[in-house]
């Protein structure tokens, strides 16, 4: 029987003769066939490589390596090492019983994994819903010649602990492609450009690329955190050995550098040694930057983008596009005084705050640019001028900003008073350079704040410190939220956050004129706003506290409604 047709809606009800109709009796609701149902009988099994024996207790007992280290150190008079021992000997026993117990098939329908020795796992995946292989590859994997693989299915990897994935640690590293490309074949369906005569070189080998990794791209590692975070490792790390840490601060670079600072005086000692800092901290950037990011590649082929980084975790990503919902550009204001940024992906799949995938690192602003214009397929969102926020906003910018600059004053007096007449030089010099520093940011802060409605499209831009520019799709938007705080009541602005499964799971459109926000989430979502035209009173209509006016609607905010009422007044006796 054919399906009912819609009639339109300037079409003349027609008139239909009503027949008796025979119930059918409810179904069931479909019942999910067991793990057991989905194994192939006739495909094989597959154990992981041997070498997991050697890689898999050499990778655990490299994270316990502090914990040995200070262990060592605090018996280093005692004549035997049981503890060591122990801790050795159950690792080892622990990588032979996950080798033993892990067995993978590649089935016609679905892939199965079965781990667990005690508490036995069954993990099953439908291999149409595959939408990424994931490979990586530490030091000891390399020297071993064996890769780790993870399935990703996308959205439904979100929720997901490390122990729920389809994870294979570790298999040969000459099976890694060609199990790759044997589980991403259905993907070449999605890219009409594919003949059958391609399907042999199907695959990350090959594909058009994007970008790859500049060895002056290093340039930009020492205006990141990477640095500071690996220099209060190693810190914590002497600090801990205690005559690593002496000999270190007894060094003659060290001890001489440190006289000579003392000997310029406050403030400009302490300005010293925070610029002998950051460079310390820098050259470890560097080096952190070039062994992540080394050998970095991002190449597409039909709808896939392949990540390669690293240099001794080497990370292999394939990700497919149809999960991509947008992509956001990292400008922080320490990288952009230098022309530099960062592209991150937006894509569901990911766990909530984190993205699938670095797109492309630190690197030139052009080439964060180009990326993402080649990405989106489109310059606009990249390029468009952004519609400027109300004065109100860039005046919260500015109020906002300087609260950090009252707390370093307050320090700086305090030092004042604890110093006597030595302390005049901090609130001589401090309290007009933090004036000056805030108020720059707060300006940057203005500068960067705006908005911008493409056809099927939203981009946001806010902050300075950690500012970003952000192109989300309608298609990925599943929500709206607008937020007023007191004070933002008061300046009639509010934020609007664009709820989407992708990505940071929402993206938000900071202090815009309260009276638009609604109409922002209705010019990207249509019918979002349509309850709130629905009366449940003669006099009183729903109307939401922030955003869409009363009297628009009055005024006849929703066209199908307004033209049903004229026609029952018409009708009227």
């Amino acid at each position: 029987m054919s399906d009912p047709v819609p009639a339109s809606a300037g079409d003349p009800p027609a008139e239909v003769e009503e027949a008796p109709v025979e119930e059918a009796p409810a179904e069931a609701p479909p019942v999910e066939a067991p793990p057991a149902a989905k194994i192939d009988p006739e495909a094989p099994w597959h154990r992981l490589s041997w070498r997991m024996l050697l890689v898999d207790p050499l990778g655990s007992l490299t994270r316990l390596l502090p914990l040995f280290l200070i262990s060592l150190w605090l018996g280093s008079n005692r004549s035997n090492y049981w503890f060591e021992i122990t801790i050795i000997s159950i690792v080892v026993l622990a990588g032979f019983l996950r080798w033993i117990s892990t067995s993978y098939q590649i089935g016609r329908t679905h892939i199965v994994l079965r781990t667990g020795f005690f508490n036995r796992k069954v993990i099953t995946v439908n291999r149409r819903r595959i939408r990424s292989v994931d490979t990586e590859s530490d030091l000891f994997h390399r020297v071993m010649r064996v890769s780790i693989v993870e399935v990703g299915t996308g959205q439904a990897d979100a929720g997901k602990s490390d122990a729920e994935r389809f994870r294979l640690n570790a298999i040969d590293t000459r099976e890694v492609e060609p199990l790759r490309d044997e589980l991403l074949a259905h993907l070449k369906a999605l890219d009409p450009s594919l003949r059958d005569a391609d399907e042999e070189q199907w695959g990350s080998r090959f594909g058009e690329d994007i970008a790859r990794w500049r060895i002056t791209w290093a340039r930009f590692a020492p205006f990141s955190f990477i640095g500071f975070g690996v220099l209060f490792s190693l810190w914590l790390l002497t600090w801990q050995m205690g005559d690593m840490h002496d000999r270190i601060m007894h060094l003659r670079l060290v001890t001489s550098t440190r006289s000579w600072l003392d000997s310029l005086g406050q403030p400009w000692t302490f300005a010293g040694e925070v610029v002998a800092v950051w460079l310390v901290a820098g050259v470890l950037a560097v080096i952190t930057y070039a062994i992540r990011y080394g050998k970095y590649a991002l190449t597409e082929r039909g709808n896939v983008l392949y990540v390669q980084n690293g240099i001794l975790r080497r990370k292999h990503q394939a990700l497919d596009k149809a999960r991509l919902r947008g992509v956001e550009i990292r400008l922080p204001v320490y990288l952009r005084l230098f022309g530099g940024g960062r592209l991150e992906p937006i894509m569901t799949g990911t766990k909530k705050g984190a993205t699938a995938s670095t797109l492309l690192p630190q690197a030139p602003l052009k080439d964060v640019r180009r990326v993402a214009v080649r990405i989106l397929d489109d310059e606009t969102p990249v390029t468009v001028r952004l519609r400027r926020h109300p004065w109100k906003a860039a005046r919260r910018r500015i109020t906002r900003g300087l609260l950090p600059f009252w707390i370093v004053a307050t320090l700086f007096v305090l030092i004042r008073i604890d110093s006597g007449p030595a302390g005049d030089v901090w609130v001589r010099w401090g309290i007009p350079a933090a004036l000056v520093f805030f108020l720059a940011l707060s300006v940057d802060r203005i500068r960067m704040l705006g908005h911008a409605l493409l056809p099927g499209m939203l981009v946001t831009r806010h902050g300075s410190w950690t500012a970003k520019r952000t192109v989300l799709e309608a298609d990925g938007i599943i929500g709206w939220t607008v937020r007023q705080s007191v004070f933002q009541r008061t300046a009639r602005v509010a934020s609007v956050t664009a709820a989407t499964p992708a990505g940071a799971r929402g993206y938000s459109v900071m202090d815009m004129a309260a009276d638009e926000a609604w109409a922002l989430a209705e010019a990207l979502t249509p019918g979002i706003t349509d309850v709130w035209h629905t009366e449940v009173a003669p006099d009183r209509p729903v109307s939401p506290a922030m955003g869409v006016r009363r009297e628009s609607r009055a005024e006849g905010g929703h066209p199908q409604r307004d033209e049903a009422a004229k026609d029952e007044q018409a009708e009227a006796p």
